[in-house]
């Protein structure tokens, strides 16, 4: 799963026939110190988020399942509104390497 915020709408007047009525939207992945990613995924919305609004996101089968069609041709979905997010202050650093440790990798750099 990942947070992002919601930054437009997918708009498709033809698409595959199990994509009727599914409503897409652009999400831009945010990192946790709210500072959005290089990255966009479209995915399937089907809570009605807006733009400007942080959701939950979920890939593969996870996002399937949310939407309740594991044979939908999706690879993420929106699972969640979020209203709020209580983190505690930690220096960009310090959760770097709490995320190496906890990856046991040093994240592809040498």
């Amino acid at each position: 799963m990942f947070l992002g915020k919601v930054v437009g709408t997918v708009w498709s007047t033809k698409k595959a026939p199990d994509l009727e009525g599914v409503r897409f939207v652009i999400i831009h992945p945010i990192d946790l110190t709210r500072e959005p990613t290089r990255n966009i995924v479209v995915a399937a919305d089907c809570l009605g988020a807006g733009v400007g609004e942080t959701v939950l996101c979920a890939y593969g089968k996870a996002a399937r399942s949310a939407i309740g069609n594991q044979d939908m041709s999706i690879e993420a979905a929106v699972i969640g509104i979020v209203d709020r997010m209580d983190l505690q202050e930690v220096e960009s650093e310090e959760l770097r390497e709490a995320a190496e440790r906890l990856l046991g990798r040093d994240n592809g750099k040498p």
